[in-house]
């Protein structure tokens, strides 16, 4: 599903984006509940840091994190070209990445894009079909993530979104 569809006067609707905004808004009750997730996650994989986000074209909001600088979760997010997150989207399918730094970012260098972060996992959280965030785990440290921390991930992925209002 690529996120648009027609409605009855043949015009493109951006419903991945409409879904983001109302999962944003369903996060906030929900936070603390959340957090545990998160929570949860870094503590099984031994990181320090750990999130929930979801995905616009524009930008990447957390719907819960930990780790995550003050200066982000006051914001709310960062944009879109900031957050590796994005490239989990795109593909839909689970991101691993062993040495941020070792990846092209393309004309700005990694450490302005992802700072100290070195390691990366990720799994899509989907609705209806359309990939609408993650769930990931990072390190400051390069790391093998293997598919064990994919199962850790996809082992919570389902609690999120019952959380979210999207089982």
């Amino acid at each position: 599903m690529s996120g648009f569809e027609a409605n009855s006067l043949d015009v493109l609707v951006d419903t991945r984006s409409e879904t983001v905004t109302s999962l944003i808004q369903a996060a906030t009750p929900v936070r603390e509940q959340l957090q545990e997730v998160v929570d949860d996650v870094a503590t099984r994989l031994d990181v320090p840091i750990a999130a929930i986000t979801l995905v616009r074209d524009d930008a990447v909001l957390i719907a819960a994190g930990r780790g995550i600088p003050d200066w982000i979760m006051r914001a709310g997010g960062l944009p879109a070209e900031w957050s590796v997150c994005p490239r989990v989207v795109n593909p839909d399918q689970p991101l691993l990445v062993d040495d941020l730094h070792a990846v092209d970012w393309g004309f700005f260098p990694a450490t302005a894009i992802v700072g100290p972060l070195r390691a990366y996992a990720g799994v899509p959280l989907r609705v209806d079909g359309a990939v609408v965030g993650t769930l990931c785990a990072m390190a400051p440290a390069p790391r093998a993530f293997d598919g064990g921390a994919v199962a850790v991930l996809e082992d919570r992925r389902p609690v999120a979104m019952r959380l979210l209002g999207r089982p």
